[in-house]
């Protein structure tokens, strides 16, 4: 995870998307912008060599990194739907190319997402992600990516399914608040017990159900409370920031998205010692 933390946000919170993200990140201090592979409707454009290069090079001009590539679209085909089908067709071909972008722009994560249309809620959908997460780690393996996989598994749901897939390129991408939203799980708990296998993480908050919809730690989803688990136990890596800052509820309380990201990334220093 190297020796030191970094502080990213994610490309889908800034107020604008593009190459010219890196530039706002850099502005604000951030060390870096996890970015998305796209939508299937777009033809997935981050695998476009044109597209990296436009990244790569505004990257470079800025200083920033790219700790990993988000999968989103698996939001609307998810890992769950059936072999054959068209929609895990489209689930496939996003993942693919996103690990083959990893690898041409030299990311080392995959992060892909189990909500909406892939939320696992049933053994049958479990046994497909499972398959799906075996093919895809030895992809990824043969060009040293990490696959990390974001869900709403439980504490021991989550050790069955790195038991099953084993692939040694499998980790947890850890979400400071979808499993309290989602589930109502301790998010404390659910990071101390799987700390081993988290690769990286988002912080966000919220309160009354709402995603992403509050300043960090003024929110309903114990924020400090998991903030100290991972800085107990010595956490070096990423952490994205992930709130919604132009949209409600949050950009109700400032109508410039940048002013609330600014108090987001004040807070995330100070719980993580970092001034």
């Amino acid at each position: 995870m190297g020796n030191k933390i970094k502080l990213g946000i994610c490309e889908w919170s800034l107020p604008i998307e593009g190459p010219y993200a890196c530039k706002i990140a850099a502005e604000l201090g951030l060390d870096g912008v996890q970015l998305d592979i796209g939508k299937y409707e777009r033809g997935f454009s981050l695998s476009s060599p044109y597209v990296q290069q436009a990244y790569l090079e505004s990257a470079k001009q800025y200083n920033i990194s790219f700790p990993s590539i988000a999968v989103r679209e698996l939001d609307n085909y998810g890992m769950t739907r059936p072999d054959g089908s068209v929609e895990k067709q489209i689930a496939m071909e996003g993942i693919m190319k996103a690990i083959k972008t990893a690898e041409a722009m030299e990311i080392p994560v995959v992060m892909l997402p189990s909500f909406l249309d892939g939320e696992i809620k049933t053994e049958e959908d479990f046994d497909r992600v499972v398959h799906c997460l075996i093919k895809v780690c030895d992809e990824a393996l043969d060009r040293n990516v990490i696959v990390a996989t974001e869900n709403l598994l439980s504490i021991e749901e989550n050790k069955r399914l790195f038991e099953l897939v084993n692939r040694p390129n499998l980790r947890l991408y850890y979400d400071t608040q979808n499993y309290y939203l989602n589930k109502k799980y301790n998010q404390a708990e659910l990071a101390d017990e799987l700390f081993s296998s988290i690769c990286e993480f988002h912080v966000k908050d919220g309160r009354n159900d709402d995603l992403s919809g509050a300043l960090l730690g003024t929110g309903d989803s114990g924020f400090f409370d998991t903030m100290k688990v991972f800085m107990d136990k010595g956490y070096t890596g990423w952490i994205n920031i992930e709130n919604y800052y132009d949209r409600k509820p949050l950009s109700l309380t400032n109508e410039e998205p940048i002013t609330l990201i600014k108090r987001d990334i004040e807070i995330l220093r100070k719980t993580i010692g970092n001034k």
